[in-house]
């Protein structure tokens, strides 16, 4: 099992909205998925009204099914990978693309006829202060059947660190780890 860890002092990104990579701050999801994702609103701490929280929860549920459609879902083969990054600030975006066998199906990418998500869920614990939401965490559980040469049933556990901004939420850390057969 590979395991990713990224302090949040590490990876503080830059925060200034260009990305360089498409799909935009909301992280390009398209809002259709072969299973939807179960979203849930953790942990609300601080000044925030369960109206902003609601709001929280459903913007970083699609930062996080952007990164899910773009690294994980798709048409295989293939080797580019590029739009699963694209609501990471840049720090972070580089960090990801540094781990391809974790933060996206990079690696295997060429070796693979398919790849389907089975299971797609995401827990978000929101920060609010001074009556705006200030940060967000989002406990990510997914689980991918590879086909073809890599054949096998991965699932991807962890968190996405994210802080809001003029773009919408950003990913500017993360901790992720994945395993075979849930392992």
């Amino acid at each position: 099992m590979a395991v990713v860890g990224l302090a949040l002092t590490g990876c503080s990104g830059d925060g200034d909205g260009t990305d360089g990579g498409s799909g935009g701050a909301d992280g390009g999801s398209g809002g259709e998925h072969a299973v939807e994702t179960e979203a849930t609103l953790g942990k609300v701490r601080g000044d925030l009204d369960d109206a902003q929280a609601a709001e929280v929860l459903e913007a970083v549920t699609g930062v996080v099914d952007g990164w899910i459609d773009g690294g994980y879902a798709g048409d295989y083969p293939r080797s580019a990978f590029d739009d699963a990054f694209g609501a990471f600030t840049d720090d972070a975006r580089e960090l990801a693309l540094a781990q391809p066998a974790v933060m996206s199906n990079a690696e295997v990418g060429g070796q693979i006829e398919g790849a389907e998500v089975t299971q797609r869920s995401v827990s978000v614990d929101v920060l609010g202060v001074r009556g705006k939401p200030a940060g967000a965490t989002a406990h990510v559980v997914l689980t991918v059947e590879l086909a073809g040469g890599a054949e096998r049933t991965d699932e991807v556990t962890g968190r996405l660190l994210l802080t809001p901004g003029k773009d919408g939420w950003r990913v500017f850390g993360f901790d992720v780890s994945r395993g075979e057969g849930g392992a």
